[in-house]
């Protein structure tokens, strides 16, 4: 081999050797940034955590109120409607037997009427 074959040979290796230091140099400034950052996360990590489960807490204890609320509306309306019923048949009773009542009386005066008539004709008088 020549001397400039060697020095190329030489030239090359070198430059391959600062391009893999410079590589290893950057590959370690990478992983600094990367520990500094996952230094700055990992609290952050854990305090989402922390918030996601009270609010999971929360949002548990907003449920559970929640179908209380519904729970006794629920026995509300059913109580409403019960009275309602019970006031409708109450008022039904209270006004419909004396009506029934009235329209009989008025039905059986009518004819009376209508009888006292018809033999006041059958007579020959002109009530």
């Amino acid at each position: 081999m020549s001397e400039a074959t060697l020095w190329a040979l030489f030239v090359i290796v070198l430059i391959n050797t600062l391009f893999i230091a410079g590589m290893a140099l950057g590959l370690l400034l990478i992983s600094r940034k990367l520990n500094e950052l996952a230094e700055k996360v990992d609290p952050l990590a854990a305090r989402a955590t922390e918030i996601l489960g009270r609010v999971e807490r929360l949002t548990e204890e907003v449920q559970r109120r929640g179908e209380q609320i519904l729970d006794q509306t629920a026995t509300l309306v059913e109580n409403v409607s019960r009275k309602v019923d019970t006031t409708t048949a109450i008022a039904e009773e209270t006004i419909s037997q004396p009506l029934i009542g009235a329209a009989s009386l008025v039905a059986g005066i009518s004819r009376g009427v209508q009888a006292y008539r018809e033999q006041g004709l059958e007579k020959g008088d002109s009530g």
